[in-house]
């Protein structure tokens, strides 16, 4: 299922989605530019530039949130780039009309951070060679949970695309879409054969942040009045 568009619109405008979404989009331009003209693949230009959770513990603060900040806005492929966009923009914008511009950035951040914590606490253990983050995965699962936490009833468009033959839209409650989205991101980890390059711990933690975070900042933070058609 591809999410396009929450049932339901305003006339709010998500800067910070909005802004989020082209920074994304301008660095895995400039990393692919980079690694073109210095001959170089993707992941050899991460190890200089993505946070690596085995390190964590040997390298001085200020190194860690400047790596884990940058691996947020890094994507290994245009197929993670596109993917985590359109579900960053279409469950984010509605958060940023929740929180406000500039606390939804500020979560946005935290969030992604707890993505990498998750990964620090699930698999950071197992360091028998560098575990690169590279993704908004982790801050994209934050929003998701949040999402979860404030509009577990809204409908969400979205369309079930199979090799080009079957294509059908449907409206899915945003409770059984994300439930689903979760579990499966649970099941892609236990059974994940991948690199040890963003897999899917730091999508659990993303989302357990989003979720903790929303449910405390939901007790100072009074929902928007804004009409929707």
């Amino acid at each position: 299922m591809i999410p396009y568009k929450i049932v339901g619109t305003t006339n709010y405008r998500p800067y910070v989605a909005f802004f989020v979404t082209v920074a994304n989009v301008l660095f895995f331009v400039f990393v692919l530019t980079f690694a073109f003209l210095g001959g170089l693949s993707l992941e050899e230009v991460y190890r200089n530039y993505a946070l690596d959770i085995c390190a964590v513990r040997a390298q001085p603060l200020s190194e860690t949130l400047l790596d884990g900040t940058r691996s947020i806005f890094l994507h290994m492929s245009f197929v993670h780039l596109t993917s985590n966009i359109i579900i960053f923009y279409v469950f984010g914008s509605r958060i940023e009309e929740h929180l406000g511009h500039l606390r939804f950035l500020a979560f946005y951040l935290i969030v992604g951070f707890g993505g990498h914590v998750g990964h620090l606490l699930f698999d950071g253990g197992n360091c028998t060679e560098p575990l690169y983050m590279v993704g908004s995965s982790g801050a994209i699962s934050g929003i998701i949970g949040a999402f979860l936490f404030l509009f577990p009833t809204d409908r969400i468009k979205s369309k079930i695309v199979i090799l080009k033959v079957f294509n059908y839209d449907v409206n899915v409650p945003a409770w059984v879409y994300l439930i689903y989205w979760f579990f499966l991101q649970f099941f892609y980890q236990v059974g994940s054969v991948a690199p040890r390059i963003n897999v899917h711990w730091g999508h659990v933690g993303g989302f357990i942040s989003g979720l903790a975070l929303i449910f405390f900042l939901s007790f100072f933070i009074a929902p928007p009045r804004i009409s929707r058609v």
